[in-house]
């Protein structure tokens, strides 16, 4: 018989940096929900931004570098649900990204991913050079 985990509230995983584990967190993170966020629209905001997180992370901090992991953490407490992803990479300073609605960047392939946090989680914490994001929403 497995393990119960320590605290049913909280899912953690270490990620490969690769396409798999992206396909992986959204069946659990679904699972994790499911049980625990009643609201369908928060539970797929907090999915969206879990894949957004996750896939910047192994994209664009750790380069699909099959050498480096990503760290997640999802925790329901009450009625806040939190998410950590953190990466191995080199890290980066979000003040310092384009701006996604600049007429130059209207048209560019990527660059939303900030914005879509920033617009659906209740509070974004970048920590740790920016290798580290916490996005923290409330039910209700």
């Amino acid at each position: 018989m497995p393990d119960k985990p320590l605290n049913p509230d909280v899912m953690e995983r270490v990620l490969a940096s690769n396409q798999a584990s992206i396909e992986r967190i959204v069946s659990e993170t679904e699972a994790f929900l499911e049980e625990r966020v009643r609201d369908e629209d928060l539970a797929y905001r907090i999915v969206l931004l879990t894949v957004e997180a996750v896939t910047n992370a192994i994209e664009h901090g750790n380069r699909f570098d099959s050498t480096k992991q990503v760290r997640f953490r999802m925790e329901a407490v009450g009625r806040r649900i939190e998410v950590a992803v953190e990466d191995e990479g080199e890290g980066f300073n979000p003040t310092t990204s384009a701006d996604p609605l600049a007429c130059e960047n209207l048209l560019q392939e990527g660059g939303r991913g900030l914005l879509f946090m920033q617009s659906m989680a209740d509070e974004v914490l970048f920590e740790n050079d920016g290798r580290k994001v916490r996005l923290i929403f409330h039910a209700g």
